[in-house]
């Protein structure tokens, strides 16, 4: 199993010793740091379906004490659904992640309020609820 070195520190200083290397083998990890957890709950509802689309709401409440400007929420689809136009946010979908940016008019999301997204979807496998719902990156609750 190969030895990989990794330089600690370094400096010109002559009054400095040598840098430190520590080694590390490749079977090493390094724990990932917990999820920021946001002060906001989301709610989900498909409101229409169709045979091979559907519309859904979004609603993001900020539970917090902080007014957040502009806000970002996100979510994951499990089965391949897609968004193809959206309301009250601007949407972009890499893959199953979705996010959905502020607009103009809705940027704000102070305590206590909450902001409604809609959008139209596309399925090919069914249309299960998504997952990983989150709130300028930050894990939300659902309800």
């Amino acid at each position: 199993m190969p030895t990989v070195l990794r330089q600690i520190s370094t400096s010109a200083s002559p009054t400095t010793a040598a840098p430190k290397t520590t080694a590390a083998t490749s079977q090493t990890q390094v724990a990932a740091p917990p999820a920021p957890v946001a002060s906001c709950t989301v709610h989900y509802a498909v409101t229409d379906q169709w045979n091979n689309g559907f519309t859904a709401g979004v609603a993001v409440t900020n539970t917090g004490n902080q007014t957040i400007e502009p806000w970002t929420a996100g979510w994951t689809f499990t089965a391949g659904q897609r968004v193809t136009h959206s309301w009250n946010g601007d949407y972009s979908q890499s893959g199953s992640r979705v996010t959905m940016k502020a607009v103009s008019y809705n940027l704000t999301l102070a305590p206590g309020a909450t902001v409604n997204i809609g959008f139209n979807g596309a399925f090919d496998h069914g249309n299960p609820t998504p997952v990983g719902f989150t709130l300028n990156g930050a894990s939300c609750g659902t309800n």
